[in-house]
């Protein structure tokens, strides 16, 4: 057990690990917190907040992956503007997986918001929906949402910078509106950037769709994890 000046100890919490995307050099890792069926994105207290690779993996260097169930350690709660799910992790101590949930725990998960927060009709080029002005933030009060789509487009196409890699996006629909989103999850983009510039087509899938800290006057929302039912036991 850690303890830190002032006498406060870390407190152990077990998440289901519901995303693991790219993040300012490190990553964003998120879950549902098991006892209490909340949000939860572990932080460090760098400015940027992202997760270093020493801080994140397992004893055994194994990275955590959608549906592992992590136990962890968590300082402090230290919410940043809407994003209500953030607590300083303990990096002194390793993770440890649990073992992992079933596709049919992942359904007892989802959520049914009637929007993903704020649908102004302000989209980016290749994107539909996938921003909020930075002047509408005080009408959101967290960050991150687990909803189930029947299906979902994933469009590569050339970066618009030469230097970059491969633009990655998830078009879907959700409760009577159609999203377009850059996808953040590093293993899908990975995966989907060696296939190539193309459009490919996802069946049934969760997706945790995550919205960011503002970036040039603008909040955008992401897709943070795709988890596709027929790679998941039921």
């Amino acid at each position: 057990m850690s303890q830190f000046p002032g006498g406060q100890v870390a407190i152990t919490k077990q998440l289901v690990c519901l995303a693991n995307s790219r993040k300012h050099g490190g990553r964003c890792i998120a879950g549902i917190d098991i006892k209490s069926n909340t949000w939860i994105r572990p932080i460090s207290s760098r400015s940027g907040h992202e997760v270093s690779e020493s801080e994140r993996k397992y004893r055994n260097g194994a990275e955590p992956s959608a549906l592992d169930v992590i136990s962890m350690q968590l300082v402090r709660h230290r919410q940043h503007g809407f994003q209500s799910e953030n607590w300083i992790l303990d990096s002194s101590v390793r993770w440890e997986k649990l073992g992992r949930i079933r596709w049919d725990d992942l359904r007892r998960l989802e959520q049914r918001p009637t929007r993903l927060w704020i649908n102004s009709g302000d989209s980016t080029a290749r994107g539909l929906n996938d921003r909020v002005p930075v002047a509408r933030q005080g009408e959101i009060a967290d960050s991150l949402k687990l909803i189930r789509v029947n299906s979902a487009t994933i469009l590569v196409d050339r970066p618009y910078d030469a230097n970059r890699e491969l633009d990655v996006r998830a078009e879907f629909h959700h409760a009577g509106s159609t999203y377009t989103l850059k996808v953040t999850d590093s293993t899908y983009e990975e995966k989907f950037r060696k296939r190539g510039i193309g459009t490919y087509r996802l069946a049934e899938s969760f997706l945790t769709v995550s919205l960011g800290e503002e970036f040039r006057g603008y909040l955008y929302k992401m897709v943070a994890a795709i988890i596709e039912c027929h790679q998941t036991n039921r």
